[in-house]
């Protein structure tokens, strides 16, 4: 059953990432898959934390989405590939953690709205994954 489930959700995956107009013109292989998605946990996981920094809860659609991310990634890693997988999860959490903060605390607003728009803009490629 569980080899089952893990085929429909790299069938989804592949038809998920062809799919989504954010990333058509990244590459489709399987290395850019694991990665684009691996990025896309950390991007979320991001989105959590500072949802509950600056609001003290977290949005369950959020956390929906991150989660189905989760999954996704633990569908298609290979098991050589998890050190790369959390490498990948930490730098793009890291990132968006960055781009977050500057949105909120940055005392240019210029920045800070660039700031804003480019973290938007990263969370909504990680969403456009999962809607059709």
């Amino acid at each position: 059953m569980m080899y089952f489930v893990r085929t429909i959700t790299v069938c989804l995956t592949s038809l998920f990432l062809f799919a989504a107009p954010a990333l058509q013109s990244q590459p489709a292989g399987p290395e850019a898959q694991l990665r684009t998605f691996a990025a896309c946990v950390g991007r979320l996981s991001a989105v959590l934390e500072h949802e509950w920094n600056i609001a003290g809860s977290i949005s369950e659609s959020t956390k929906a989405q991150r989660d189905a991310v989760v999954e996704i990634v633990a569908a298609i890693v290979p098991r050589d590939r998890s050190r790369d997988v959390l490498y990948w999860r930490n730098a793009a959490k890291q990132a968006q953690s960055s781009l977050l903060a500057r949105a909120n605390f940055a005392t240019d607003g210029a920045d800070a709205a660039w700031a804003d728009a480019q973290a938007k803009r990263y969370e909504h490629e990680c969403t456009a994954l999962l809607t059709l």
